[in-house]
């Protein structure tokens, strides 16, 4: 076999292969977009880039211990229109969140709204999410 065509069949194998992860990465079937949680944690890691946000918080789990919990998000679009700025949320702030839980049960969602440590809100509207200030939301987090 040529070199030429051995690269074309390697190139065809990567391409495949990169578009159905890509593809999977993207969707956002496996959250649970009918249910809204909020939780409250301490900011690990925040990322607000496109395609979409991530952040990792630090949550209680009301024994004396922690675990880091994984949440993605909207795009960096999004979140500007929904009020974000990029000093809002920093790395050690105690933020609550709001979001989507993911189908199978394990740990994270997709964020649809948050507080941050000042008391300012960032809600995303969707249109089964409660309103802001309404009974579910969590008060100001307190520093």
């Amino acid at each position: 076999m040529s070199k030429s065509v051995s690269a074309a069949l390697w190139a065809v194998v990567l391409l495949a292969g990169s578009a159905s992860t890509a593809l999977a990465h993207h969707s956002a079937a496996m959250y649970d977009f009918t249910k809204n949680i909020w939780v409250s944690g301490v900011v690990k890691n925040i990322r607000v880039i496109n395609p979409h946000m991530s952040l990792t918080l630090i949550v209680s789990n009301g024994a004396g211990g922690a675990r880091a919990i994984d949440f993605e998000g909207h795009s960096v679009n999004n979140f500007y229109r929904a009020g974000w700025r990029p000093d809002l949320v920093r790395v050690g702030d105690k933020i609550n969140v709001r979001y989507n839980p993911r189908k199978d049960g394990r740990d994270g969602g997709f964020v649809n709204g948050f507080v941050a440590a000042n008391g300012r809100e960032v809600a995303f509207r969707l249109p089964q999410a409660e309103p802001a200030g309404g009974a579910a939301r969590s008060p100001a987090p307190s520093r």
